[in-house]
């Protein structure tokens, strides 16, 4: 699978905890976007670039596979 910078996927299977983000949300890279708890650890998944939320796939509370697409900026 290639990966976008634009794309934030779940790199393990796990549960979102905390989502920060909403559509339409200016973030610079290095913002966190969401927690993600994994084997019992929170995991910040952050932005790997600037860009515009363009569409949150996710909500608090969500269980989610490995590479599943979880928020595109």
């Amino acid at each position: 699978m290639i990966r976008k910078p634009n794309e934030i996927r779940a790199f393990i299977p796990g549960t979102v905890r905390t989502v920060f983000v909403k559509v339409g949300d200016k973030v610079k890279k290095g913002d966190r976007l969401l927690v993600l708890d994994a084997m019992k650890m929170d995991n910040e998944l952050s932005a790997l670039v600037d860009g515009t939320v363009k569409n949150v796939f996710v909500k608090t509370g969500q269980n989610v596979v490995k590479n599943e697409l979880l928020v595109l900026l």
